[in-house]
């Protein structure tokens, strides 16, 4: 896909985006080049959960090992979209494929695995069974595991940054705090400070909340937090996932976490979570010394109460759109659902039933 550049600062804007984190950024991705006029409006990233997300890749979910009906089309339209920005921008991989070795947190659990044997929507994702001794040297599997597939990363924070920096090269982004009573809409257009277009799309993440028009949505913001490792001696070679997830990096050291809190919902760094997660390190490692956490993060998910994101029109609206409420499964998810919203709003297709905020009407 190559870039359509226009002269983004005459007249009214087709699209104002409010938000630049995964999901703002990649649906920019794919209406400019559609041909659409399109102006980016982000606060400089201060409640972006993209920018401290581990960006894994994780096609079976959760202690069942659920895969969704559209996961191969989720994986290939990832693949597509990140190796497409890469090009354009000249810029090594962001995606990174890793395999992952799964462990069973019981010797129950080890029923849900052999269930999805007969699936044939999650089969494709998984390999061999693990025996405690085949698992990556020095992490625990106590109850064994298997190898998983289709797994891996994407460099989130590098993304994002090669994405506004090419909305800068347009004149397609505007740093700014955007207040919601500075949001005006009229029969012929929707105006935010002094910006006019002819439709507002609401990418804000969990502040969502807060948003008029959408704040009745029922979206189950969720803060996760993670630490960055290092060490001298390898920790693993495999994506690691049981009670927590260890990533080994492109560009070295690791990525430890994460934490769910769904009462304090803010991007601070807490304590009770560093501490939590340093207590699950040592329960995964066999020898959890001489390990450097370098960085603590936070971030909160826009997650939402049936798994779902959150995709459409305000009702009572024609010119307020959501895109939003992908929790933890955005980088997998973000750049399908990015192409099923553009020919939403260009080719007025409809939308998956199971993400059209319809169905919470």
């Amino acid at each position: 896909m190559g870039l359509h550049k226009s002269r983004w600062n005459e007249g009214m804007h087709d699209y104002l985006i409010l938000g630049q984190g995964l999901a703002g950024s990649l649906l920019a991705w794919q209406l400019v080049n559609a041909g659409a006029r399109v102006l980016v409006i982000d606060n400089g990233h201060r409640s972006a959960s993209s920018r401290v997300a581990a960006g894994l890749i994780n096609p079976l979910a959760g202690m069942r090992f659920n895969a969704a009906a559209e996961t191969a089309e989720w994986l290939a339209s990832m693949r597509t979209t990140y190796a497409a920005i890469a090009e354009a921008m000249r810029a090594s991989p962001y995606l990174h494929e890793i395999p992952m070795q799964r462990l069973l947190r019981s010797p129950q659990q080890r029923r849900f695995w052999e269930r999805q044997q007969a699936n044939p929507v999650a089969r494709p994702y998984l390999g061999r069974p693990l025996a405690p001794e085949a698992f990556d040297p020095g992490i625990r599997a106590p109850h064994g595991g298997f190898e998983q597939r289709s797994t891996g990363y994407v460099d989130l924070p590098r993304l994002l940054d090669d994405l506004r920096t090419w909305l800068k090269s347009m004149q397609a982004i505007e740093q700014a705090e955007v207040h919601y009573p500075d949001i005006v809409t009229s029969p012929e257009a929707v105006s935010v400070g002094p910006h006019r277009a002819r439709h507002l799309l609401c990418c804000e993440g969990y502040r969502m909340q807060q948003n008029p028009w959408f704040a009745d949505l029922p979206l189950q913001p969720d803060k996760g937090e993670l630490l960055r490792l290092e060490s001298e001696r390898p920790l693993c070679r495999h994506i690691i996932n049981g009670a927590h997830w260890l990533i080994p990096l492109q560009a070295g050291g690791y990525r430890f976490g994460s934490t769910h809190e769904h009462r304090q919902i803010d991007n601070l760094a807490t304590d009770a979570a560093r501490d939590a997660l340093q207590q699950g390190l040592q329960a995964l490692l066999v020898d959890g010394a001489d390990i450097r956490v370098s960085e603590h993060t936070a971030g909160v998910r826009p997650a939402t109460s049936d798994r779902h994101p959150m995709l459409g029109t305000h009702a009572n609206d024609r010119r307020l759109h959501l895109f939003n409420g992908f929790g933890a499964r955005g980088a997998l998810t973000i750049p399908w659902y990015g192409i099923r919203m553009r020919e939403y709003l260009l080719a007025q297709r409809p939308l998956p039933a199971q993400a059209d905020i319809k169905r919470f009407a």
